[in-house]
């Protein structure tokens, strides 16, 4: 049963590794017109978020569902609330 638990959680996190890879490409390739600069800065923020901070990996899956859910709302909720 452990393997089968092991091979599952290796399963996430291999989906989660493409699905912020090609995310954060795609945010760094929008903002920057440098295709090199956007796979250098893809390549640096996957590494430090799954090979040295591999807690954050949950804590940005939950925000990015949070946001992908809720994005209208908090942009609202900012847009009335927050005033600079």
């Amino acid at each position: 049963m452990y393997i089968l638990a092991t091979a599952l959680q290796d399963t996430i996190w291999l989906v989660l590794l493409i699905v912020f890879g090609f995310s954060i490409y795609a945010w760094s390739k929008g903002n920057i017109a440098n295709k090199t600069v956007a796979v250098l800065i893809t390549l640096i923020l996957v590494y430090l978020i799954f090979i040295r901070f591999t807690e954050l990996v949950w804590i940005v899956a939950i925000v990015v569902v949070a946001w992908w859910i809720w994005s209208s709302d908090i942009k609202k909720w900012i847009k009335d609330n927050v005033k600079v």
